[in-house]
């Protein structure tokens, strides 16, 4: 064993086959932390990649250092989430016959952490083909790494390119042989304190965004530009802070002078305007930042890494989350500025940003014209963005996950012993003046507005499928800020949401089970929430279609009531659950869910407690439950989608 560092690419099926090499992850390892975004988003990019003919997808780098020993042990250093995803994924293909099998089975252990071991021991030991392991785990096993298996099972079971067996088996294959990754094991003697130490400090990796940035910059002829549309530029890129705050930090006059008195709203007109104002606040300091015309090599050079500067002024401003990154943001942009209204995953793939803006800059006359208008088009659509489309929240009274959040950034009083106003947040359409962390509640436009967008925002968690977002943008952007009424984007964003549930319920066969698209479970609960005069529900990632009446009833159950098989798969019998949820249902029977666990059913989905309450009410959940459960979120939908009624009905008779 040599003192230098060993990178080399291996195959998912090297990764795990070559030397017949197990993986540990060390005890000073966080436990599996991954959920379904990041386990859905891995899987979509490598079908996507197998959809492209891609010889071969990278998938990122692994980090390990070979452990004393005959046996060929690595200790993961960097890359556990991604190596655990992979295991579990190949566990289920393999469990499932998915194409040629890879020797995998037990090459994955968590060191000292006696309940992951119990986790993968037992779904490597699933001995059914079809069902899942036991789905409750026991309070001795990592409900992490169930969770992460079931939302992997899930994610196939659902996904209309993923569950014919033909399908899953090219899936598998290109998975084992085409999908890379590098494995770069550390020298024994590598002090690993000094290792972490650095990869926390170090820059960030030059990226895609980074690579647009310079080329857009190079065809500025000006430095004064050039400064200008970088200043512009990375204060678009912090997405976590109202772009009123990171692009004049430190400088209320100039945000006074950018985005007027109220600090709402962008009143600059335009490039010129913008620089200069920049010009005026930067002077020589401005000049500095860039000398002479660059070429691409020297921008990628200068701007491939950004500065990170922070001020007591916007302190409030770190509760705000952002529910896109910055590349996504920008793909966004792009739709609007090309008027371009089609839905393609292509088009919002931050994958492919590099070839977007080359070939939206191949068809300008003039191409720095059109990167001077690229240039405030973005920082104008960040204002409207910040303002207008959902953001998380986290205070210290809505937990660790925060809360959705619609506001608007507008100009305060002036604190106690200050020369200058400070910023503060009020709800997006309300009429009143009060700070939002204040009130608590926010106004019914707002929460009507939220709502909407919270669940088209748990519905579509993949960024290359929020076209909702460019809709909302644009129709923001059509009009004054100040003359936006909620009613108007309520009235957009439903005319949507009933599209796409007509798409997916209503334009040929009726659906059943895994076939039934999520908008459809989404968009009923959002009907029975806001048309009944209530916006208090929150939307939460949920990810698993739950059978109320359970497709494999627990054993030591006994019941006289069954649902037939024309029964088990209708939309009557199925709601949305988070996987979590789902494992704690079990296979128990509906009247189990509906009085042991009430208060997890109604913060899961209204459509839910529907059920559950018809159960309690009823004392059976049968053919008859189902069928007129079924009958009356079919007319429900029917009523608001499609504008009538199953065939023989009137809108007075009950549902």
């Amino acid at each position: 064993m040599t003192d230098r560092l060993d990178a080399e690419v291996r195959t998912v099926a090297q990764l795990f086959g070559d030397d017949e090499a197990t993986y540990t992850v060390p005890i000073y390892q966080r436990n599996y932390a991954w959920r379904a975004e990041q386990i859905e988003q891995l899987i979509a990019d490598v079908q996507d990649a197998l959809e492209d003919d891609d010889d071969e997808y990278f998938l990122g780098n692994l980090v390990v250092t070979r452990r004393p020993g005959q046996t060929v042990d690595y200790e993961v250093i960097d890359g556990q989430q991604r190596l655990t995803t992979l295991y579990l994924l190949l566990m289920l293909l393999d469990r499932d016959g998915a194409g040629r099998s890879v020797a995998h089975r037990d090459r994955l252990r968590y060191e000292s952490r006696t309940r992951a071991t119990e986790a993968l021991r037992r779904i490597g030991t699933s001995a059914s083909r079809h069902a899942a392991p036991p789905a409750q785990p026991s309070t001795d096993e990592d409900a992490g790494i169930h969770e992460g298996y079931n939302v992997v099972r899930q994610f196939l079971d659902q996904h209309p390119q993923l569950r014919v067996r033909e399908a899953r088996g090219r899936f598998a294959d290109y998975l084992r042989d085409h999908v890379t990754v590098v494995r770069a094991s550390l020298p024994p003697t590598t002090d690993l304190n000094r290792y972490f130490e650095v990869m926390n400090t170090r820059g960030q990796q030059l990226q895609q965004v980074d690579i647009v940035k310079a080329r857009l910059m190079s065809q500025l002829p000006h430095e004064s530009e050039q400064a200008c549309f970088a200043w512009i530029w990375d204060a678009c890129a912090d997405m976590d802070s109202y772009v009123q705050m990171s692009l004049t930090r430190g400088s209320p006059a100039q945000r006074t002078r950018l985005f007027g008195e109220g600090w709402s709203w962008l009143v600059a007109r335009g490039f010129d305007d913008l620089l200069a104002t920049f010009w005026a606040s930067e002077g020589a300091d401005g000049a500095a930042r860039v000398r002479g015309s660059m070429s691409l090599d020297e921008a990628l050079a200068k701007y491939a890494t950004q500065e990170a500067v922070t001020t007591d002024e916007d302190a409030d401003n770190v509760r705000f989350r952002s529910t896109i990154e910055f590349p996504a943001f920008l793909l966004h942009v792009l739709k609007i500025i090309a008027s371009d209204s089609a839905e393609s995953e292509t088009q919002l793939d931050d994958k492919r940003l590099i070839a977007r803006f080359a070939d939206a800059m191949e068809s300008a006359s003039d191409r720095a014209e059109w990167v001077r208008s690229f240039a405030f088009s973005l920082l104008r659509l960040r204002n409207l963005f910040d303002a207008f489309v959902l953001k998380r929240q986290h205070t210290a009274t809505n937990g660790e996950d925060g809360d959705w959040s619609l506001q608007r950034l507008a100009k305060g009083r002036r604190p106690p012993g200050r020369t200058t106003s400070s910023p503060r947040y009020l709800h997006t359409f309300s009429a009143g003046q009060v700070e939002a962390e204040e009130d608590g509640v926010s106004d019914d436009d707002t929460a009507h507005v939220l709502l909407l967008q919270s669940m088209l925002r748990v519905t579509y968690t993949s960024p290359r499928t929020m076209h909702w977002m460019t809709l909302l943008l644009r129709a923001v952007a059509d009009r004054p800020p100040e003359q936006i009424r909620a009613a108007h984007l309520v009235a957009a964003l439903r005319d949507y949401a009933r599209g796409k549930v007509h798409e997916a319920f209503f334009d040929g066969v009726e659906p059943r089970s895994f076939d039934i698209s999520r908008i459809v479970f989404t968009y009923l609960d959002y009907l029975l929430q806001a048309d009944g005069g209530s916006t208090e529900y929150r939307f939460t990632f949920r990810n698993s279609i739950e059978h109320f009446f359970p497709q494999h009833r627990d054993q030591e159950q006994e019941s006289g009531v069954l649902v037939s098989v024309d029964c088990l798969n209708l939309l009557g019998n199925l709601a949305l659950v988070s996987v979590g949820a789902n494992s704690k249902f079990s296979n128990s029977l509906p009247s189990a869910k509906a009085w042991n666990y009430q208060t997890t059913i109604e913060a899961q989905s209204p459509k839910l407690a529907l059920m559950a309450e018809t159960t309690r009410r009823d004392g059976r959940w049968d053919d008859d439950q189902v069928r007129g459960h079924h009958a009356e979120m079919v007319n429900l939908l029917r009523r608001d989608v499609v504008g009538t009624l199953e065939p023989g009905q009137t809108r007075g008779d009950p549902a």
